[in-house]
């Protein structure tokens, strides 16, 4: 075996050599995106063994190309009489799980990035000294939730806490989560950071696309869990599922700006700790909600 074979057989990546209008030779790594026996493929006519239009304009003309393969990614290059193909399928599922990790980060970003620019524009105004105390307050400490959001902190365990608690740094990011109606008796053990991400997108969807009144609210449906929930009046919803799936979006949000994929966020942060994000039709209106664990306190009337 000449050496350039030994390495060919033993490559990674796909190599199918030509005479002419037929197969020469092809190693093991092309036979297997070709979905072809090397042996029997030999001496046969390129149109039988590459079975794919792309790739016999490739063999005749030359280029390159990126196509699928019997449900795998390949890159393909033709140089003189040699094709090689190189399986990207994984590559190209890291780039979309990069690429849907930069928009999920994105999206976290929007609302607060938002409300620190709202802050820096009444310090621009000359505020009073104490309001301008405050708004610098609010400032660092939504730029520390926001540094502990990127460096993957937050998510662990707590002590029990009401969710009551996040209201006033709600409202100060959501001017229109100060119309809320609050009833959250059931103390958690979640984390702040997450539960208020959950909450965040969860009232910005009520406010955006339910109608008032939206209230938060906790009950429990089971032993040791909290289901805490954002509830509007507004119509209920034909399919709940597809709406955490991500860019899913429901027939009232056309024409209203938004990335289909606060619901999904939701349902991952929840996850994290544990717990599950649901939405469900109520009599009158819809309720979207996550599981909680539990801390000790009120039991559900």
């Amino acid at each position: 075996m000449n050496p350039w074979r030994a390495a060919w057989e033993a490559s990674e990546e796909g190599v199918v050599l030509f005479d002419g209008e037929q197969v020469r030779y092809l190693n093991p790594a092309a036979a297997r995106l070709l979905d072809t026996d090397p042996e029997r493929a030999a001496g046969r006519p390129a149109a039988f063994v590459l079975r794919h239009h792309r790739l016999l304009e490739l063999q005749r003309g030359g280029g390159t190309a990126s196509l699928t393969l019997h449900g795998r990614r390949v890159a393909a290059r033709a140089l003189g009489e040699a094709l090689f193909l190189r399986d990207e399928t994984e590559a190209a599922r890291t780039r979309e799980a990069l690429e849907q990790e930069r928009r999920y980060l994105a999206h976290e970003f929007r609302t607060p990035v938002a409300g620190l620019l709202a802050l820096l524009e009444v310090l621009e105004s000359g505020p009073a000294p104490e309001e301008g105390k405050r708004a610098l307050a609010l400032m660092r400490e939504e730029a520390e939730r926001l540094l502990r959001l990127v460096e993957g902190q937050g998510q662990a365990r707590t002590p029990p806490w009401r969710l009551d608690e996040l209201r006033p740094r709600l409202e100060r990011l959501l001017p229109g989560a100060r119309t809320l109606r609050w009833s959250t008796p059931h103390p958690v053990t979640a984390g702040r950071d997450p539960v208020f991400q959950v909450l965040l997108n969860l009232v910005e969807n009520a406010l955006r696309y339910g109608k008032p009144p939206v209230e938060v609210r906790t009950r429990a449906p089971a032993a040791g869990v909290v289901a805490v929930e954002v509830v509007d009046t507004g119509e209920p919803l034909a399919d709940y599922e597809r709406l955490f799936v991500p860019g899913g979006r429901g027939v009232h949000a056309a024409g209203v700006r938004g990335s289909g994929l606060g619901l999904a966020l939701v349902r991952r942060i929840a996850r994290g700790w544990g717990g599950e994000a649901y939405g469900r039709r109520l009599e009158e209106g819809n309720a979207f909600g996550v599981t909680v664990p539990e801390g000790e306190g009120e039991e559900d009337a």
